[in-house]
């Protein structure tokens, strides 16, 4: 589009002869069709790329891109383009009613397919014009309004735009999608014009010139969408221009001749768009043509014009007419949006292009008075103290008119910013469905981001506005600069510094489990940063204030943002609680729900609190109170961890009777003892010097031992007006070593947690004995001080699953979560990107990068063939396959020559249809399974969300024989 208006603008005539990429294409045909063959020194607009296309973008196989006319592959590529342009996404059209509106003209490709004995069904539906190409669009973006390809010769597309816009108005549909393509592949449609005399010998189109010659033919596709200007204003869009109205009609018998042209008609055609659009002839200012620079056509038009104009315009104000004809040449069946998106991009640039290659204009112009005046030089559009209008006209072969009345689209209004630009830390998310693509996508935003009035926006429209795909890099970064350059980095094949993942959508999203560490995590100055920059950390941090205040008498809120050492197990508990709710709100606010909880030992209190089974009062209540208590038994023993198992850990402190006890368990390969300092002294020393890993926690306190028993009685006393309530999230005691409700926590529950072991790994293990499903542990903290145990449980039961931190100490904060939330986003989890970049706006991001590759019929090809000679079959040992490798290899052969392609681009893990399978290749691919390797996978098998590994280990367990 920006190549288009740059054209446009600077008055430049795209018309030349074909490329010689374009006449490789050409000269590929067959020998019988050469005849028809596009001489390669024809002039005319031509494309370079139709042999190319992006198939597996849409999921389609070589198989069926060979047999897909490019007109349809065009208009796939545009129709996408379109809707990233509009900011829409995949999820927001999907199961809404939008319609789908198509117009092409008959397939050209289909004569080469026939010659080369491509006659299948895929050729056939990849051939059709009419219905075919809508409903695809339809498939592909789940529409569920009318998916209808439109007829009326060369006003088609424009008809369309009108039979959408009423749909619309009627509330039969939300939106529409219109398309339209027009590829020249033969010389059937120029040598049928050249014998009626429209083809310009002069090869330039010349609208509105006295010695106007013909047209030029040329070959273009465009796609709008259409809305409600209502919803597009409350929606943020980018709104290019406004239709008012629009009209359509036909000659009827005002002509002698079915191809002829009626004054009349095209006057009452006129009168219907305005009178729709509520705008007075005398009104417009700009009307973009039909303009096919035919002698008559031309006459026709500008007379009907020049009559319908003149009503109520003042002599000093003639309408501009103009068209892009004489500057692309005649794109037939796609004439009309050809013609509607110039006249857009006049109104939103307001510049009316000039006409090209007018010598002389017509005698229309000619009288003083005239209504009309020809755009023969480039214009600054009137300033009439108005938004401008402009119309635009196609007319079809056969007597069909359609006119369309627009506006300049309204002002937007700036939606009010949370906070000043340029202080929030960014994050950019941005997906692919190749490895390569993302990369050139990368460098894309990063050119983006060096324009761009705010990057937060940039960030907004990435997150909110783009359709996520499965091959993701999300980057987090403290400032403008250190996102460009990260981006730069990677767009260039560099190594990148944060998350690269590949997510399968058809996936459930990753189960998420919050983990709230106890004593350790805390450091001067944690929490200032999010106290300034998140109001929903600062609110959560207010409501924990209020309740330590009333416990202990200080504020938590002026510390931290003082940055004031807290030293204290009173001091560091309270605030270790707060900072850890506060952190479980940000996660939450983003979208991150938590889908299991755990807590450890003191930990637990935040995780009752973020799981709802605490109130935030009832919480600050017992953490103060219980702190206070163990400051005034501070110094009663000591806590050390030791690279130790439980029942290593168990048999070293057997002769130490209750002076030492395991007080946590945290994984396999790590253990704290607790207890007394000179017992724990005799029992560390020893495996020091034998090299085995011993650190001393910091807590002067011997917590989940006997040294706490006298303080209990207490503890009850100060904690016994507990009420907890039933939790809204699972929690996993680490107490009790099993899921409980939350009504369970009660005063008794919270004495046993100091007194009892923290039975940390068991609680890990227990999560990961479901390996169903993806797991991804986030550490609810200021530093990490679980994440490593978390990691080690994982790789010991070998699961699919990521431990993650919040903050890290003395890092900046919003950028250390950002980073996790980088690695959720690239693992499948979509955020609530909304919420993740407050107060962003929509702005144009940059278009998908097409990897395109051929794929065209060649003359040599042979028909294909359904079957062939079978392979070594699958010998069977009591109905089982001897080997699940043996069955997926063959399966994987067969269904890449259903494919037609290498068996190394088939993903063994992902639906078979990602790689183009649908219900006819579907069929083939179950007579092959029959025929050659005796195996009966029902076709509903192929369809479902089943991977070839799954139908492999199926058919090795079950056997997927004829009686299955």
């Amino acid at each position: 589009m920006d190549a288009y208006w740059d054209l446009l603008n600077a008055g430049r005539d795209a018309v030349t002869t074909m490329s010689p990429e374009r006449q490789a294409v050409e000269l590929s045909k067959s020998d019988s069709d050469a005849m028809h063959v596009i001489p390669p020194d024809a002039q005319g607009g031509y494309l370079d790329w139709i042999d190319k296309f992006d198939a597996p973008f849409f999921e389609m196989s070589p198989y069926e891109a060979v047999r897909l006319d490019p007109q349809q592959r065009v208009l796939l590529e545009t129709v996408w383009e379109a809707v990233e342009d509009a900011g829409l996404t995949t999820d927001q059209l999907s199961a809404s009613r939008t319609g789908a509106y198509t117009s092409c003209f008959a397939s050209q490709y289909w004569n080469m397919l026939s010659t080369a004995g491509v006659h299948d069904i895929h050729a056939l539906l990849g051939a059709s014009r009419y219905s075919v190409a809508a409903g695809r669009i339809a498939h592909l973006l789940n529409l569920r309004g009318p998916a209808l390809g439109m007829e009326a010769s060369c006003a088609s597309s424009l008809v369309a735009v009108h039979v959408a816009c009423q749909a619309i108005q009627a509330d039969e549909i939300e939106m529409a999608i219109v398309s339209s393509a027009n590829l020249l592949l033969c010389r059937n449609l120029e040598l049928s014009g050249a014998d009626a005399g429209l083809l310009s010998p002069t090869l330039r189109s010349r609208f509105g010139d006295r010695n106007a010659d013909g047209f030029v033919p040329a070959e273009g596709a465009v796609t709008v969408i259409l809305k409600r200007l209502s919803r597009a204003v409350e929606d943020g869009d980018q709104i290019y221009a406004t239709i008012l109205g629009s009209g359509v009609g036909s000659n009827g018998t005002q002509t002698q001749s079915l191809t002829d042209l009626a004054v009349t008609g095209l006057q009452d055609t006129f009168d219907v768009a305005y009178r729709a659009a509520g705008v007075s002839p005398g009104q417009v200012d700009y009307v973009e043509a039909h303009g096919t620079g035919t002698p008559e056509g031309d006459m026709t038009e500008l007379s009907a014009l020049s009559n319908f104009l003149r009503e109520g315009r003042s002599p000093e104000q003639p309408c501009l007419v103009g068209s892009a004809k004489s500057n692309i040449g005649h794109t037939a069946i796609a004439a009309g949006l050809t013609g509607l998106l110039k006249a857009v991009l006049a109104l939103r640039n307001r510049v009316i292009p000039r006409t090209l290659h007018v010598c002389e204009p017509s005698a229309v112009f000619d009288r003083e008075d005239s209504p009309i005046k020809l755009a023969t030089a480039r214009e600054v559009w009137p300033d009439r103290e108005r938004p401008g209008i402009a119309g635009v006209t196609s007319l079809g072969m056969f007597g069909t008119s359609a006119h369309m009345v627009l506006t300049e689209a309204p002002p937007t209004v700036a939606t009010p910013r949370r906070k000043p630009s340029g202080t929030e830390a960014l994050l950019m998310p941005l997906s692919a469905k190749n490895p390569t693509a993302l990369r050139q996508l990368a460098t894309a935003y990063a050119e983006t981001l060096e324009t761009a009035e705010d990057p937060v926006d940039v960030c907004f429209s990435a997150g909110v506005r783009r359709t996520q795909h499965n091959v993701r890099l999300a980057v987090a970064a403290a400032d403008r600069q250190s996102l460009i350059d990260e981006l730069r980095e990677f767009g260039s094949g560099g190594r990148a510094l944060f998350p690269v993942g590949s997510a399968n959508r058809t996936a459930e999203r990753p189960r998420v489990v919050f983990v709230f560490p106890g004593h350790g995590s805390q450091w001067t100055g944690m929490g200032r940063e999010l106290l300034a920059e998140s109001p929903v950390f600062a609110e959560r941090i207010a409501e924990c204030d209020q309740g330590i205040a009333q416990e202990l008498g200080w504020s938590l809120v002026e510390r931290l943002r003082e940055g004031t050492p807290l030293s204290a197990i009173d001091e560091v508990q309270p605030a270790l609680w707060a900072i850890q709710v506060g952190l479980a709100a940000m996660w939450r606010d983003w979208g991150i729900e938590p889908d299991l909880i755990v807590g450890h030992s003191m930990g637990e209190f935040a995780a009752a609190t973020a799981a709802g089974a605490l109130s935030v009062r009832d919480a600050a209540m017992a953490v103060c109170r219980r702190s206070r208590l163990m400051r005034e038994c501070a110094g009663n023993g000591e806590m050390w961890a030791v690279g130790l198992n439980e029942a290593q850990a168990l048999e070293l402190i057997r002769e130490h009777g209750d002076s030492i006890s395991v007080g946590v368990l945290n994984s396999a390969y790590l253990t704290v003892l607790s207890g007394d300092a000179a017992a724990l002294a005799k029992v560390v020393e020893p495996l020091r010097q034998r090299g085995v890993f011993c650190r001393q926690v910091s807590i002067g306190f011997a917590s989940h031992s006997a040294a706490v028993d006298p303080m209990l009685p207490a503890m009850r006393a100060h904690l016994a007006g507990l009420r907890p309530r039933a939790a809204e999230v699972p929690i996993y005691s680490t107490v009790v070593d099993r899921l409980v409700e939350g009504t369970e926590l009660d005063t008794e529950y919270w004495v046993a947690n100091l007194r009892q072991p923290v039975r940390f790994a068991s609680a890990i293990q227990a999560v990961l004995a479901d390996q169903q499903q993806r797991t991804v542990f986030i550490e609810v903290s200021p530093h990490p001080v679980l994440t490593n145990s978390v990691e080690d449980s994982i790789d010991i039961a070998g699961a699919n699953a990521e431990a993650l931190p919040s903050l890290h100490r003395n890092s900046p904060e919003m950028v250390s979560l950002l980073s996790s939330l980088a690695s959720m986003y690239t693992h499948g989890y979509v955020p609530d990107w909304e919420r993740v970049t407050p107060g962003g706006r929509y702005v144009p991001l940059p278009r998908y990068p097409w990897q395109r590759e051929r794929y065209w019929v060649n003359p040599s090809d042979e028909p294909d063939s359904t079957t062939s000679a079978p392979a070594a079959g699958l010998h069977r040992q009591e109905g089982r396959a001897v080997d699940v490798d043996v069955i997926t290899r063959q399966i994987k052969l067969r269904l890449a020559e259903v494919l037609a392609m290498s068996p190394d681009m088939i993903d063994p893990t992902v639906p078979l249809t990602f790689s183009g399978l649908d219900s006819l290749l579907a069929a083939k691919l179950r007579t092959r399974m029959q025929q050659e390797l005796d195996l009966h996978i029902p076709i509903r098998d192929f369809l479902s969300n089943h991977s070839l590994n799954d139908l492999a280990t199926r058919a090795h367990r079950t056997g997927y024989g004829p009686a299955s």
